[in-house]
């Protein structure tokens, strides 16, 4: 196999590094106190609800839900519309959701969280990824680093080693 054709190959372990902490960017965003009174559609929104919200969002989400999250639809006076993509039950479980809608009156809340970009996590994680990056192509002489090994470098004409 040819110095290039070794290096493609091995270039394509980086790309699978890079392509797998995809996912962990996630991890980049947390829910915090909401930073305006009237939120504008599109933010997302994690409701949890108190005991009046579990029992009268039953038919809409379920029993024993203790979190809503979702993008705001839109916001009326006393009322949240909000696109579902998750509702938390009261005991840990995750129920995924397509986006159906259900409006959530701001009396069922106990908290009303919104989500964003978290700096420090993003800034950890860039570095964890770019640290592994280096790690593996000096690792795997992707850039030429490393060793020279046998029948790399050497001689010229006239060296009988």
């Amino acid at each position: 196999m040819s110095g290039v054709a070794r290096r493609r190959g091995k270039g394509r372990g980086s790309l699978g590094l890079a392509l797998g902490a995809v996912p962990l960017f996630g991890a980049c965003y947390v829910y915090g106190p909401m930073t305006t009174i009237e939120p504008h559609p599109g933010v997302r929104l994690a409701v949890d609800l108190n005991d009046e919200g579990h029992t009268a969002l039953v038919a809409s989400v379920g029993p024993e839900a203790a979190r809503v999250e979702g993008a705001l639809v839109s916001s009326t006076t006393g009322a949240y519309v909000i696109r579902v993509s998750e509702v938390l039950g009261l005991h840990g479980t995750r129920t995924k959701w397509s986006g159906e809608t259900i409006s959530v009156r701001q009396e069922y809340a106990k908290r009303i969280r919104e989500k964003r970009l978290s700096s420090g996590r993003t800034a950890a994680l860039v570095g964890g990824v770019l640290g592994a990056m280096v790690g593996l192509a000096a690792g795997v002489d992707l850039v030429g680093f490393g060793g020279g090994g046998e029948g790399k470098g050497g001689g010229g004409p006239g060296d009988d080693q």
